[in-house]
């Protein structure tokens, strides 16, 4: 059981800019490592990333890094540029001046508009990501040159009209404002936060949020400070979403701890699947795999296609020997996402 101090502690994401952390979530990602990922994907889509270089009152610069989504449009982390008193994109030896920015704080993403660059542009998927799907992530680390991560979708999270992406895509401060990847190189996500202490905890937000009205060019300002209002992942206490606090504790492998809040969330929340989820989970972990079945029975009753549900209630038959229940939701999987059912038919192999 974690103390009450210690949870609240373990539950605070506040963070300072670009990699000066508290415990809990930090900017964007850790050491980069490519592994199995062709490296051709890096000469595909690392044209579209750039650096950006945001100046503030005191003379310093903070470094992050953008995505080219149009003509003079470039797309970051609010958390880059909230100091800034003037903004330069930055590719290899070429520089241009950001003349005005949009931007959406309580969902960290800032739309700078520089007229004069020139670069390729990003596509954009249009697909929902799923769990299991390859990603790749590119970023600028240390504002020195772009590099690349490989991985997978982890998990996802439907908030506030999108979905967050946690994937194990992995960086280190400066890739913040990055792109997450699809293996047809399409734009994601973009790259933002992770949670310190966990392997697999990289959050990247999702591309519906760049097409938000906040990020309307014709409502951008020239650049300034945008003042001290938090994102929604640096929030604490009560004003941070659910899934967040779910993640944390998971992170920590505080199984009990999870399985008390994920009790509360789906009280609070008793359709959303991702609660449902979380507490199957920690029932799970906890050894009763009789309750882990009923919650992740729960999540998929609120949700047919989850299928991160589906997949989790059949390593939970595996473990059960429950022969004739894995084959029906081997089917079901089948049928909603062939990386996980290809991932439960090798476990039920094992």
């Amino acid at each position: 059981m974690v103390k009450r101090h210690a949870l609240s502690v373990l539950l605070s994401l506040a963070i300072a800019p670009l990699g000066l952390a508290e415990p809990g979530l930090a900017p964007a990602l850790r050491n980069p490592a490519v592994g199995h990922v062709d490296f051709s994907f890096f000469w595909l889509l690392s044209p579209s990333v750039v650096t950006i270089a945001a100046q503030n009152r005191r003379g310093g610069v903070s470094v992050g890094s953008g995505v080219m989504v149009g003509e003079g449009l470039v797309v970051t982390n609010c958390h880059v540029t909230r100091d800034a008193t003037g903004i330069q994109v930055v590719k290899q030896a070429l520089r241009w001046t950001v003349h005005a920015q949009a931007s959406d704080l309580e969902h960290d993403l800032c739309l700078l508009h520089a007229p004069h660059m020139t670069g390729q542009i990003a596509p954009i998927s249009r697909k929902q990501p799923h769990v299991g799907q390859p990603v790749i992530a590119i970023g600028y680390v240390g504002g020195v040159a772009p590099q690349m991560s490989g991985g997978e979708v982890r998990a996802l999270y439907r908030f506030d009209g999108g979905t967050v992406i946690q994937s194990t895509a992995s960086f280190n401060s400066g890739a913040s404002g990055g792109g997450l990847f699809d293996r047809d190189g399409k734009l994601l996500g973009i790259v933002a936060f992770r949670h310190q202490g966990g392997e697999g905890y990289h959050f990247a937000l999702p591309v519906d949020w760049i097409y938000r009205r906040s990020l309307d060019l014709r409502r951008a300002r020239e650049v300034e400070p945008l003042g001290r209002a938090l994102p929604f992942w640096q929030e604490a206490g009560d004003r941070q979403p659910y899934f967040l606090k779910a993640a944390a504790l998971e992170a920590s492998r505080d199984w009990t701890a999870l399985r008390e809040f994920a009790e509360k969330w789906t009280a609070v929340e008793q359709g959303n699947p991702d609660a449902w989820l979380a507490l199957g989970l920690a029932h799970e972990r906890t050894g009763d795999f009789e309750q882990a079945i009923a919650s992740y029975s729960s999540a998929v009753r609120s949700d047919l296609e989850y299928a991160q549900a589906w997949y989790s209630l059949g390593l939970v038959y595996i473990a059960r020997g429950q022969r004739e229940q894995l084959q029906e939701v081997q089917r079901v999987l089948m049928t909603l996402n062939e990386e996980l059912a290809r991932k439960l038919n090798e476990r039920a192999r094992e």
